[in-house]
């Protein structure tokens, strides 16, 4: 069966043209309830390989108008020359954290799980989570948190995290993990290889954590040690962690993804988080940050939301600005700024993992 997989998953990337590989590695969100003619742009022309859903841009007002908008989507990508299905994507966190609240289950955050002592609830909640996301189309969620929520000042973590001791947390995690498999929803780990101990929010600037790789072992990467063998895909975070790269944020530095892949041993996708967030800016044009990330070993480019200013108002990615960044990624191929190899090997990741649905 497996072999089968595998064959079928190259075949599949021997038939697309470049465009369409480069397609597949971002992930977009788009305005509307349903599908239209912005989002065929996108699937169609751009063949984007995912979409992720925001409030502010699709409503997600009822399950009926999610199942709805994910059937429409889906149906555009049918339509392609290579009938690929989308990895349709949201953030079901729980709590503070959930784009789907209007008739979903309201969840409880994993601080307060983690504060009851009980790992089984993570699981039996995922699973809620879960079956509840499958049921509107919605075939992946960023989640769960695993961050090690050990400085009280950091500002983006908080109630997310399942606490500050990271052996609680891993425990958590994989129960969620559990439930979420269960369910039969692609979950993702994040924010790789650790977002709890900073006081700057990545979502405006970028946080730095030094620390030795001895500390980091024994708390912001043990959760993903333990955990990275049974996670389908996991997130970067926009952090400059100096014990694995002194020069580059995460989501752009091989030697963190490598150290990811080689030294924890994750075979799974990796995902960026999304690479219009303002800890990127100082990094060059969001085109020659998408090149980086390639490179570095993020597999699936994160697009969508929004780059909040200090003035609170949201710059984000048009369909122009989609298809500026996908012909960028096609001529770096080209050109040779990224290989061939690692575009292959991207896309077959998310093959893999869209055929495992």
């Amino acid at each position: 069966m497996l072999l089968n997989s595998f064959v079928e998953e190259v075949r599949i990337v021997e038939k697309m043209t470049l465009e369409e590989k480069v397609g597949q590695i971002i992930m977009v969100h788009f305005h509307g309830e349903m599908a239209n003619e912005d989002s065929r742009i996108l699937i169609q022309d751009v063949n984007v390989g995912g979409i992720v859903y925001y409030n502010w841009a699709n409503q997600l007002h009822s399950p009926d108008q999610v199942k709805t908008l994910s059937e429409g989507l889906q149906s555009q990508a049918s339509e392609n020359r290579i009938s690929v299905p989308l990895l349709i994507a949201t953030d079901q966190e729980g709590s503070r954290v959930a784009r789907l609240r209007n008739g979903f289950t309201v969840l409880p955050d994993n601080a307060d799980l983690g504060k009851l002592g009980d790992p089984s609830l993570a699981e039996k909640f995922a699973y809620i989570a879960g079956c509840e996301l499958l049921d509107v189309g919605v075939n992946m969620n960023f989640a769960p948190v695993i961050d090690v929520n050990n400085n009280p000042q950091n500002p983006v973590i908080g109630v997310r995290s399942y606490g500050d001791n990271p052996k609680i947390v891993a425990q958590f995690g994989e129960m969620a993990l559990k439930g979420y498999a269960r369910a039969g929803i692609i979950a993702v780990l994040k924010h790789f290889p650790g977002h709890g101990d900073v006081s700057v929010d990545s979502h405006y600037n970028l946080p730095v954590v030094d620390k030795s790789i001895e500390e980091l072992e024994t708390c912001e990467l043990l959760p993903f040690r333990k955990l990275a063998c049974r996670a389908p895909a996991i997130m970067t975070a926009h952090l400059l962690v100096s014990a694995l790269d002194e020069e580059n944020c995460s989501t752009l530095s091989k030697k963190t993804i490598s150290y990811l892949k080689n030294d924890i041993g994750f075979q799974g996708l990796v995902i960026s988080d999304s690479l219009v967030m303002g800890a990127l800016n100082n990094y060059g044009t969001i085109d020659e940050v998408a090149i980086s990330a390639l490179n570095a070993g993020c597999d699936l480019l994160l697009l969508g939301g929004m780059d909040l200013l200090e003035t609170k108002e949201g710059v984000e990615l048009g369909i122009p600005d989609v298809q500026r960044i996908h012909r960028t990624l096609v001529t770096a191929v080209k050109t040779c700024r990224i290989a061939a190899e690692r575009l292959d090997d991207a896309v077959t990741k998310i093959l893999r993992i869209k055929m495992g649905q």
